[in-house]
């Protein structure tokens, strides 16, 4: 039977609850209505004018993503415009949108739980204090050199390129992480001990930081280290939607894919 969308938000804000999020996001129902009868949810990371007419050719009543389709505030709904036009498909074919972003990072379970599980890492502890602590540090079973770690993450995150700082000869056990634009957070990585930090949306002086403070830097890419979680929603609505009768479809967007190439 459909169910209403408040129903599947309220088990993703289980999951992801709204109070994890930081203070300048946006996540929620940002499109749509709570009541709105549900049958088939696209899942995503992002909301593309792609998706958005995918979804409405096969009939999707709704997408979850993880980032948020309204960010910054909208100042027009133009429809000679990227945005206006997946606007207008979303309104047109009447298809719900639910979001859920830096409390899906922080979240036990969430984003960066999934790279940890990803990566095989043990002892997963947060990188930092507090509740809403987005990062991760692990260890794996046991050391390897820098090169052996670096072709096992290439591999598990599926990337033709894998672009690090630091020196290679180096032996690795602990692993910090944090999917997405985690830069930033490579103090913390250090302080925590790692000698090895996984994020995305490195910068030449983020790289040039790593080298000077002994601890290899990889960027497993926006797309790369955020992805993996798709799937575990999947896993996580499915499951609750069987034990609930609630015979909703939770599919993979098959469209979803990097922006940012390589030649």
């Amino acid at each position: 039977m459909a169910v209403p969308f408040k129903e599947i938000i309220a088990e993703m804000e289980r999951l992801a609850p709204l109070n994890l999020k930081e203070a300048w996001d946006n996540p929620g129902l940002l499109v749509g209505e709570p009541e709105k009868e549900v049958r088939s949810v696209l899942l995503t990371l992002d909301v593309t004018e792609e998706n958005t007419v995918y979804a409405a050719e096969k009939g999707f009543d709704a997408i979850i993503s993880h980032h948020p389709v309204i960010f910054s505030g909208l100042r027009a709904l133009r429809t000679d415009t990227y945005d206006g036009r997946m606007f207008r498909t979303l309104l047109e074919n009447d298809i719900g949108v639910y979001c859920a972003h830096t409390n899906l990072d922080s979240a036990a379970g969430g984003v960066n739980d999934v790279l940890a599980s990803l990566l095989e890492l043990n002892d997963v502890r947060p990188m930092g204090e507090g509740e809403a602590a987005m990062g991760r540090v692990g260890i794996f079973a046991e050391t390897l050199e820098a090169t052996e770690i670096l072709s096992f993450i290439k591999t598990k995150l599926n990337r033709s390129v894998l672009p690090y700082s630091g020196a290679c000869d180096k032996d690795i056990r602990t692993v910090a992480l944090c999917g997405g634009s985690g830069a930033g957070f490579l103090p913390a990585a250090v302080e925590a001990g790692a000698d090895l930090y996984l994020t995305g949306d490195v910068k030449y002086h983020d790289a040039q930081e790593a080298v000077k403070q002994g601890i290899l830097l990889v960027d497993g890419g926006h797309y790369g280290t955020e992805f993996p979680v798709v799937f575990e929603l999947q896993r996580i609505l499915s499951a609750a939607g069987a034990e609930r009768n609630w015979q909703t479809v939770f599919a993979v967007d098959p469209t979803s894919r990097d922006f940012i190439g390589y030649f």
